[in-house]
């Protein structure tokens, strides 16, 4: 794989510290969660944002209730989700969720699409802006062939709700919505085409600048001491266990100031739960297999 690497000094080291860890690590499971959330979206092709981030307030973000109705090929494929970080507002992936017992407690709460605050005019603009240049990688990069000829690496094997992610460390030391450090699709196979896009960013201090607006919550996989990982592929989720992870030839790690934020911008994919939710409920699939098999195949053109 290729890396480009960021001149910045301090996002040169984060790059540098995410790619040890993941050097480090020996087995991970990429359980992965993909959601619909109807969010007003709309982003340019500039590059990096340079506003900081304003996230709200756990408390001040709620789960629609009934948009998480079961019936969905994500939640019929994957009746738990693949990470507590990947529903509601995304605080049930940090280190304060500390055994496996607490991932599944946080796993069970608020799956579905989360309420959107409004914008203002000017987010409004800047937001149609980053959307069109996140429309624009989905065309660059259409199946997995084009994602490992660009220098994007898999990173887990295709996970109902969330897809297969593809990643490049050379583009995690800042948010560009034009740049996205992982690109997300409906199998391994070269022929697999993109469903989405998911921004894997080191920040240390709290999320980084991102999306326009206060609706790209973002989330981390450090719940249980983190994911594991066998190299730079994750085996298996936070709710395994440093002795199941080891089993499988694997080795838990906290990937401590890394975030992520999916964008659900690809043709074809519609995500009712919000354009930036962690999990997508029209892709169901199999666990290590694409989107359409199983009983349960995704409902995307």
């Amino acid at each position: 794989m290729r890396f480009r690497l960021s001149s910045s000094t301090s996002a040169g080291a984060g790059v540098a510290a995410l790619a040890l860890v993941l050097a480090g690590c020996s087995s991970s499971s990429g359980k992965a969660a993909v959601n619909d959330a109807p969010a007003t979206t709309s982003s340019s092709a500039a590059p990096a944002t340079t506003a900081p981030a304003t996230p709200a307030s756990a408390a001040a973000v709620k789960v629609i209730p009934g948009s998480a109705t079961g019936k969905s090929p994500c939640e019929q494929a994957a009746p738990t989700p693949a990470s507590p970080g990947e529903i509601g507002t995304g605080s049930g992936g940090s280190t304060a969720t500390e055994t496996a017992a607490a991932v599944a407690a946080e796993e069970h709460g608020g799956r579905g699409a989360v309420q959107q605050l409004p914008l203002t005019p000017a987010q409004q603009s800047e937001l149609d802006a980053q959307m069109a240049a996140a429309k624009a990688v989905v065309a660059r990069y259409p199946t997995v062939k084009d994602a490992e000829a660009a220098g994007y690496g898999m990173s887990t094997v295709y996970v109902p709700c969330i897809g297969a992610h593809y990643t490049n460390l050379g583009l995690t030391g800042q948010f560009n919505p034009g740049e996205p450090s992982e690109l997300l699709y409906d199998g391994t196979s070269p022929d697999s085409k993109i469903v989405g896009l998911s921004y894997l960013v080191y920040h240390p201090g709290g999320p980084p600048p991102g999306f326009a607006g206060p609706n790209d919550r973002w989330h981390q996989h450090n719940a249980n001491g983190g994911l594991c990982f066998k190299g730079s592929v994750v085996i298996g989720g936070e709710d395994t266990t440093r002795q199941q992870c080891a089993a499988r030839g694997g080795r838990k790690s906290l990937l401590t100031d890394i975030w992520m934020v999916h964008a659900w911008v690809a043709p074809g994919i519609l995500c009712s739960w919000g354009v930036f939710s962690g999990e997508c409920p029209s892709l169901g699939g199999q666990l290590g297999g694409n989107a359409f098999e199983g009983p349960y195949p995704s409902k995307i053109s």
